[in-house]
């Protein structure tokens, strides 16, 4: 008999649930198919519901804050001209992935420092520290891309060629930037895009050997011959555990940039450089993993930092300090994958925060550029 009671005030609870929540559904489906019942009054037998949603406030997605340069450069490379302005990198772009050790990679984009869009988010990766050249690649496929030279601001762009390794030749007044090619031949380029000098294939068989190749930083340097500049002059160089010179290269031959003359010996004060030299960052109170991140227009130096706090989650944000500790924006950017350190350009943060990139004005907190992230379905 109890088992009887309690299988009938079961049913009975199963069938009242079903009236109450078939009323609700009734209701609710009303109110969304007819907007204009929402302030009206909804019957339903004796009883009578007023839904008034006058105070709820209609969800609105960031606008966006950005103008399209004219003439746009679009997906294709990006187009010289000498009215840029400063052309300064952003994220526009997220490229999910699947079985490689990170969920997504970031796709890059070039814009103008008053927010005029140049060109698509099409690049995966934008090299900024070649002052004052600009490093464009575009993926080809998951080991090589294609590179582009350019201008910081793009008054003149030029390919790269069939490049392997590319290095700075850093001075004060006369930067140039060398590259190493799939032909075998070594370029030297200006500042302003012309070609310095060029090392053929046929100046440097001799001295590195008939069918000699240039090593490849992704893959190393343990067959092919490494390029690297020391003390004014280009070397050439291979592997070799018992190098002369105590730093395991066997050095071939040396160009020398200024006369584009190639010698198997160095001049007699020549010596490579074998020391590294590293400067660790400052301690700054509170703060944890400080870095340098410079101004990429002006050069100022700033610091990216964790807030030291207790236990551990998922909320590493990073805030951005001057060069004394001092905080300038706090929570500024959420270190992932994506982007794991602000870009600092012209006194502007850029970050990428909540599917949305922008340029924000250090000084004063206004938002100068903005831009949706794209993704892979888009």
């Amino acid at each position: 008999m109890k088992r009887v009671v309690l299988g009938f005030l079961t049913v009975l609870a199963i069938v009242t649930a079903g009236i109450f929540l078939s009323g609700c559904l009734s209701i609710g489906l009303e109110a969304d198919l007819f907007p204009g019942l929402q302030s009206s009054t909804l019957s339903g037998g004796a009883e009578k519901i007023r839904a008034d949603w006058s105070s709820l406030t209609p969800y609105t997605a960031q606008a966006a804050q950005y103008r399209y340069y004219t003439p746009y450069s679009g997906s294709g490379e990006l187009l010289p001209d000498e009215n840029y302005g400063v052309l300064l990198p952003y994220i526009g772009a997220e490229v999910a992935l699947s079985g490689h050790a990170v969920d997504a990679l970031p796709l890059y984009g070039l814009v103008t420092a008053d927010g005029q869009i140049v060109t698509e988010p099409v690049y995966t990766e934008i090299l900024t520290s070649y002052k004052p050249f600009l490093l464009l690649y575009r993926a080809q496929d998951i080991y090589h891309s294609k590179m582009t030279v350019a201008a910081r601001d793009g008054r003149w762009v030029r390919d790269a060629g069939d490049w392997r390794e590319v290095l700075l030749l850093e001075d004060d007044t006369n930067p140039r930037l060398a590259l190493s090619n799939g032909d075998g031949s070594v370029w030297i380029l200006n500042a302003d895009g012309s070609m310095a000098a060029e090392f053929t294939r046929d100046m440097l068989e001799p001295y590195l050997g008939t069918g000699y190749e240039w090593g490849d930083p992704l893959t190393g340097y343990i067959e092919g011959c490494a390029l690297s500049y020391e003390h004014g002059l280009l070397t050439a160089a291979y592997f070799d555990e018992e190098s002369p010179w105590g730093n395991y290269w066997r050095y071939e031959c040396f160009m020398d940039p200024e006369t584009g003359t190639v010698n198997g010996t160095p001049s007699a004060h020549w010596t490579p450089d074998n020391e590294w030299s590293y400067e660790n960052p400052p301690e700054f109170e509170g703060y944890s993993y400080p870095e340098e991140v410079e101004d990429l227009v002006t050069g100022t130096r700033y610091y990216s930092a964790y807030p030291e706090h207790d236990g551990w989650d998922d909320d590493w944000t990073l805030d951005l300090l001057d060069k004394n500790g001092r905080a300038l924006m706090k929570n500024c950017l959420a270190s992932t994958a994506l982007q794991w350190r602000p870009i600092v350009a012209d006194g502007m943060l850029g970050a990428v925060r909540d599917g949305v990139f922008t340029y924000t004005q250090i000084a004063t907190g206004d938002i100068m550029f903005r831009y949706q992230l794209h993704t892979n379905s888009d």
